[in-house]
C-alpha cells in the first residue's frame, strides 16, 4: 500500500488528516510530522527521512506539503534528494483535504505516478467559487 505522509507548519498536517478520518474512518500506513515554532530544522529534516523509510513497504510514499519554500517543503526535497536510489517517492505541495480524501480511498487502486497525477488533478478542479457555482 502507498504510504502517505504529510508535512506542514503547526497542527495542520495532524488536523488535516484528523478531518479526512473523521469523514471516511480510520486510515493506515500513513504520518503526519509538523514543523512547531522552536523546533531544530536539523532533527524535523532527519524526521521526514525516517517517516518515508518507515512509510515505504514497496509500493511508494507520496508525501504532502503545504507551500512551496518553506520549511516541509525543503525536508522533503531534501528526503526526495538523498532517497532516490532507494524509495519510489512523489511530492504534491499546496495540500487541501479533496487530497487527503481522495488519496486515502484510491490508493490501493493505482501505483504511485497514476495516484499522484489524479490527485494532482483533483487538487486543482476542487478549488472552486462559490458564486459562480451557484449561477443558474
Amino acid at each position: 500500500m502507498i504510504g502517505i505522509l504529510v508535512v506542514t507548519h503547526g497542527n495542520f498536517a495532524h488536523e488535516i488528516v484528523k478531518s479526512g478520518e473523521l469523514i471516511i474512518g480510520p486510515q493506515k500506513n500513513y504520518k503526519t510530522l509538523g514543523l512547531l515554532h522552536g523546533d531544530n530544522i536539523d532533527k524535523f529534516k532527519e524526521d521526514v527521512k525516517n517517516a518515508i523509510e518507515t512509510l515505504n513497504d514497496g509500493d511508494g510514499v507520496l508525501v504532502f506539503v503545504d507551500i512551496y519554500g518553506g520549511s516541509p517543503f525543503n525536508a522533503a526535497a531534501m528526503s526526495m534528494h538523498n532517497l532516490s536510489n532507494e524509495v519510489n517517492l512523489e511530492c504534491i505541495i499546496g495540500v487541501n483535504l479533496p487530497m487527503i480524501l481522495e488519496s486515502f480511498l484510491i490508493r490501493e487502486s493505482y501505483d504511485l505516478q497514476g495516484l499522484k497525477k489524479n490527485i494532482l488533478d483533483l487538487g486543482i478542479n476542487s478549488i472552486k467559487d462559490l458564486k459562480e457555482e451557484l449561477k443558474d
